[in-house]
């Protein structure tokens, strides 16, 4: 038996076609799907498969879209990782990494949370309860075993970007990963106060934040997690106080960053950008402000939707989402090139 046939044996390994998934009433009659599944089954892109593993006795899934080879052979391969207030990965879809993959030759990994979010530090009693804590490292680092393992992924072009509480999850990935992830982007989301100290990446790691200024999730300035729901969601240091971290934690000269101030190509949408990166760092790091920006990706409809907005308590949404750059174009852009050293 092949180590490939042995590692696919060990996690029991479950496809389950994206497009025949059917909920089943307890009288055996199909249930007809609610609108939210409706949608998200419109969403995903065919091809796209969800597999299981197991990771410390629970049952961890995602989903995956690997664009077909003539040769198959290992290729760059990037997570995506949904926010908070679900554990259906089906929601990045909308941002259209899958999209570019075919063309840019990557595979695309959709991982679903446990409790309605990822487990990314803040440790907060309401994220705990919620979630269960779960060992979301681990997860990922069992994923990277078994993408490697089967030739899926090649091992020095391993990516992660995500938003909200994914981007969270991609800082502490970042944080506790570096040895596995070649570079990581964060979309509205900085480090959690509690979590900056136990911070301690193994390696300078090339890092990509996305922020805008009025983001009322998120605070650009640093605060409280989505203040309006009273939940104690924990605190972030802010968006420049986490470039001022990565500036450190890879070694870029503490005194010295450039910035570019973008024209505004769409005056209408109510945003600016203004890019800024460290100098002479062991790794790139960089800081795109989005002014007038929302808790958005840039150049997409990936903002938490206004029903959504308001059940959560947090009423109509601030800021804007950017016209001014299309955000996974972006982001793509800057982790393409980037390796994991030998």
């Amino acid at each position: 038996m092949t180590a490939r046939t042995v590692a696919a044996v060990a996690v029991c390994l479950t496809a389950v076609a994206a497009v025949h998934s059917t909920a089943q009433q307890a009288d055996g009659a199909a249930a007809a799907p609610s609108a939210r599944e409706q949608a998200l089954a419109k969403a995903t892109p065919a091809g796209a498969v969800q597999q299981t593993l197991e990771v410390d006795g629970r049952t961890r899934s995602y989903w995956l879209v690997a664009p077909a080879l003539e040769t198959p052979k290992p290729r760059p391969l990037l997570f995506v990782l949904h926010g908070g207030g679900t554990s259906d990965a089906r929601v990045t879809f909308r941002y259209r990494f899958q999209d570019i993959a075919p063309r840019e030759g990557f595979v695309t990994v959709h991982p679903n949370g446990l409790g309605a979010g990822w487990n990314d530090g803040r440790d907060t009693g309401f994220l705990l309860e919620r979630g269960g804590a779960p060992d979301d490292v681990a997860f990922f680092r069992a994923m990277i075993a078994r993408f490697v393992a089967d030739g899926t992924a090649d091992p020095r072009r391993i990516y992660v970007t995500g938003g909200s509480n994914g981007a969270l999850m991609t800082l502490r990935l970042a944080c506790e990963l570096a040895d596995a992830v070649a570079g990581g982007a964060a979309v509205s989301g900085s480090l959690p106060t509690n979590f900056v100290d136990r911070c301690k990446p193994s390696r300078p790691i090339p890092m990509l934040l996305i922020s805008g200024t009025d983001d009322d999730m998120m605070p650009y300035a640093g605060g409280a997690v989505a203040a309006a729901t009273r939940q104690d969601r924990g605190t972030v240091i802010g968006a420049r106080p986490t470039f001022d971290f990565w500036r450190k934690a890879n070694r870029c000269d503490p005194k010295r960053v450039t910035r570019e101030d973008w024209p505004d190509r769409l005056p209408d949408d109510g945003t600016t950008i203004r890019v800024e990166d460290g100098v002479r760092c062991a790794a790139t790091t960089r800081l795109m402000t989005v002014t007038g920006g929302g808790h958005s990706m840039p150049g997409t409809d990936g903002r938490t939707p206004a029903r959504l907005q308001r059940e959560a308590g947090l009423g109509e949404a601030r800021g804007s989402v950017s016209r001014e750059v299309d955000g996974p174009a972006y982001i793509w852009d800057f982790l393409r090139p980037l390796t994991l050293p030998p």
